[in-house]
C-alpha cells in the first residue's frame, strides 16, 4: 500500500500513505500515516503506526527515538500513535514557502488547507531521512542528465531552469527546503557538475548543497542573503554550532548540507526534526514561547545541558544581530543512528530585521519583550536542569564578546551596511547581558 482512500463502516473517510526511512544504507518502508478525511488539512485527526516488517528488521531499535524513529515523539514500537491533528513531524517534510507555491501551481491546487494532503505526497526529497513512499511518481526527473557546470547555476541558465522544472524543484522553489526564499537542493558529482537531489546516485556524489537565491529583486532581499554567509561565520566565532562554510557568489548562496554525510561512496541521511514538531505542534507559522521549545529540546536531547546552552546562545545572537525570523521550524535537532539527538548546526541565520515586510521576533520568552530579560532566561533554564548561578555567570560573560561583534562582523565579511544597522541592537544586548548578576 502506498496511498489509499477508504471509508469505514460508519462512512468516515480515511486517507493513508506509506512512509520510508533511510537506515543502514537503504530505504525501508517504516510505517503508515492514516488521516481522517484529509480534505480538512493538517488539522484533521491523524495517526502513525510502524510497519511490522520494519520492526522485525530493526528489532534492536525498539524504543529508540533517534534516526531509526520517524519522530522523537514516536519511539520505535508496536503501538500506534494517535493525534487530534496530523502527526507533527509531517509538517517538517511537506513543501512550504516558495516550494508550496510551486507545487500548488504544478498540481493545479488551491492555496487552502484542502491541498495539504496532495502537497505532502509531493515530498519526494525532503531534508532528513523520512520521505513519502510514492512521492517519486510526482517529482520524477531525468535520471541520466549529465548535470550542469556551476556557472549555469550562477547565471540561471535557461537549460538549468528547464532541468529544475523537470525535477520538480525549480529555482522559484524546492520540493524539500521550506521558507519564502527560493531554495534548491543540489548534489555535486566528482567531475564538479551539479544535479538535483534524488537524481544523482549516491556513489557519484561528492557533496550535497542547499543553494539559495534572493526572494525578490529588491536590494534588501539581496543584502539579507549576502549577509547570511558572514553571519554563520560570526556565530561560529562566538562558539555556536555551524557546519562548514557557506559561499556567497553572484547572488547565490551555497550552503553545505548537514543532514547528509558523504563518505566512501555512500550518502548517509541523518534524521532531522524541528523543535515545533518536538513540541507536538502541527500548525503552520505557529508562535511558541521559547520556554516551550526549550522544554521540548530538554525532553529529547542527549547532553541536555550542552544543548540548552547552545539554544540560549543562539537567542543571544538572534537578538544582537537581528535574526527576527526565528520561528519554531528554523531550529531543529539532528538524529543519528547511535542514539544521539542534538541541535543541528545553525541555518537560516540572517539579518531579517532588514526585510521590507517587517518581520518581528516570532518566538519570544514568556515576558514577551523584544529584548529578553536574561536573568529570567537563566531562571527558565534552571527549571530544566541548568544551574541558575552558572547560567547567569555565563550570560554576563557573553557581554564582552557581544560588544566586540561589529569588529567580528567586519572580519567575517558581513556587509558594512548590515554591521552599521546592527550597532544599536548590539549595544543594547551587550548592556543587558552585562547587567545580569552572577
Amino acid at each position: 500500500m502506498t496511498n489509499t482512500t477508504a471509508d469505514d463502516h460508519t462512512g468516515t473517510r480515511f486517507d493513508r500513505v506509506n512512509l520510508e526511512l533511510f537506515a543502514d544504507g537503504a530505504w525501508h518502508t517504516v510505517g503508515t500515516v492514516t488521516v481522517q478525511d484529509s480534505r480538512g488539512g493538517v488539522r484533521s485527526a491523524g495517526s502513525f503506526e510502524y510497519d511490522l516488517d520494519y520492526l522485525d528488521r530493526f528489532a534492536e531499535a525498539l524504543g529508540a527515538r533517534d534516526a531509526c524513529a520517524v519522530s522523537c515523539r514516536y519511539p520505535v514500537g508496536y503501538e500506534p500513535f494517535e493525534e487530534a491533528h496530523w502527526p507533527p513531524f509531517l509538517l517538517d517534510i511537506i513543501p512550504s514557502g516558495a516550494a508550496r507555491k510551486h507545487w500548488e501551481a504544478r498540481l493545479n491546487l488551491p492555496n487552502t488547507e484542502s491541498s495539504d494532503w496532495s502537497l505532502l505526497r509531493a515530498a519526494a526529497h525532503p531534508p532528513g531521512n523520512v520521505r513519502v513512499a510514492n512521492a517519486l511518481d510526482l517529482a520524477e526527473g531525468p535520471s541520466s542528465h549529465p548535470g550542469f557546470p556551476r556557472s549555469d547555476i550562477l547565471d540561471r541558465h535557461e537549460t538549468f531552469i528547464e532541468y529544475a522544472h523537470q525535477c520538480g524543484a525549480p529555482v522559484s522553489g524546492s520540493s524539500g527546503a521550506g521558507g519564502d526564499s527560493p531554495k534548491f537542493l543540489l548534489r555535486e558529482d566528482h567531475e564538479g557538475r551539479w544535479h538535483a537531489d534524488g537524481v544523482l546516485g549516491d556513489y557519484k556524489t561528492r557533496a550535497c548543497w542547499l543553494v539559495k537565491f534572493p526572494r525578490t529583486r529588491d536590494a534588501s532581499d539581496r543584502l539579507i542573503l549576502e549577509a547570511e554567509a558572514g553571519y554563520l561565520r560570526v556565530a561560529q566565532r562566538l562558539g555556536a554550532r555551524v557546519l562548514g562554510s557557506a559561499i556567497w557568489e553572484r547572488d547565490c548562496l551555497f550552503v553545505p548540507r548537514f543532514d547528509r554525510v558523504v563518505a566512501s561512496g555512500r550518502v548517509d541521511r541523518l534524521g532531522l526534526e524541528s523543535l515545533c514538531s518536538l513540541a507536538g505542534v502541527a500548525e503552520f507559522a505557529a508562535t511558541l514561547p521559547k520556554e516551550r521549545l526549550a522544554r521540548a529540546l530538554a525532553a529529547y536531547a542527549t547532553g541536555r545541558e550542552t544543548e540548552l546552552r547552545e539554544f540560549v546562545l543562539r537567542d543571544v545572537l538572534d537578538a544582537a544581530l537581528g535574526n527576527t525570523d526565528n520561528h519554531a521550524r528554523n531550529t531543529s535537532v539532528l538524529k543519528r543512528a547511535d542514539g544521539h539527538v542534538t541541535l543541528s548546526p545553525m541555518y537560516d541565520f540572517a539579518p531579517t530585521f532588514l526585510d521590507a515586510r517587517g518581520i518581528a521576533r516570532v518566538c519570544r520568552w514568556a515576558d514577551g519583550h523584544d529584548l529578553p530579560d536574561w536573568t529570567r532566561v537563566a531562571g527558565a533554564m534552571a527549571e530544566l536542569g541548568l544551574a541558575a548561578d552558572a547560567t547567569r555567570a555565563w550570560l554576563s560573560g557573553l557581554a564582552e564578546q557581544v560588544t566586540l561583534l561589529p569588529g567580528i562582523m567586519r572580519d567575517c565579511g558581513v556587509p558594512e551596511a548590515v554591521t552599521t544597522r546592527c550597532a544599536d541592537r548590539i549595544e543594547r544586548v551587550a548592556r543587558a547581558l552585562g547587567e545580569v548578576k552572577p
